[in-house]
């Protein structure tokens, strides 16, 4: 599926859930953004209070920055060092800093996030976010679940975060030690989506 038709349709399952009959007051922060959310926010014209896409690749946030020119959209480029993504790039911990304002978003999204991250890097990652959360804001996060091992794994060949799976359990403890409350836990709709969380601040 073309990333703007993904897109449109993971925006689109993310507002069911999130029980909003629209995402036009909503103020989107998208963490690891890609471009598909942006593509299909302007060019199906899916109406959004404002959208702020973070991710560790410069040039795509550079090549975001200079051609998107509606207002609603900004773009911040995080040198999170990550194995496979951005070797180069510092290491996370839960004082890493957003250069974004405080308790100012109603939605946080994270797909194929997690999927990617060991759990030390995805409890800075849920820390972190979680202070740019507004208080009555949500959180949804895809990750990929087996309820057959004890904590995590991480299945890639090269051992560099490209498949990263956790026990429920474990991974439901470590969401609630970085200052989140589960909502629900809706299940994978292949093959765009795995397993979600779906959060609200402690």
């Amino acid at each position: 599926m073309p990333a703007e038709d993904s897109g449109a349709w993971l925006l689109e399952r993310m507002r069911r859930q999130m029980g909003l009959k629209t995402l036009a007051s909503s103020r989107l922060l998208d963490f690891g953004c890609g471009v598909r959310f942006t593509q299909a926010i302007l060019n199906r014209k899916i109406p959004i209070g404002s959208y702020t896409g973070v991710d560790c690749y410069p040039q795509m946030i550079d090549f975001l920055r200079s051609s998107v020119r509606d207002r609603r959209f900004s773009f911040v480029f995080l040198d999170a060092r990550h194995a496979l993504y951005n070797p180069n790039g510092r290491p996370l911990t839960r004082e890493t800093q957003l250069p974004l304002p405080l308790h100012a978003f109603d939605i946080v999204s994270l797909f194929s996030v997690i999927t990617h991250q060991y759990p030390d890097d995805a409890a800075s990652i849920l820390t972190m976010l979680r202070r740019h959360t507004a208080t009555n804001g949500r959180l949804l996060f895809t990750c990929f679940l087996d309820d057959g091992i004890a904590e995590f794994e991480d299945r890639s060949p090269e051992r560099n975060g490209g498949m990263c799976f956790y026990n429920p359990d474990f991974l439901a403890r470590l969401v609630e030690s970085c200052g989140w409350r589960i909502v629900d836990r809706p299940p994978a709709d292949p093959p765009l989506i795995a397993h979600s969380f779906i959060c609200a601040p402690a």
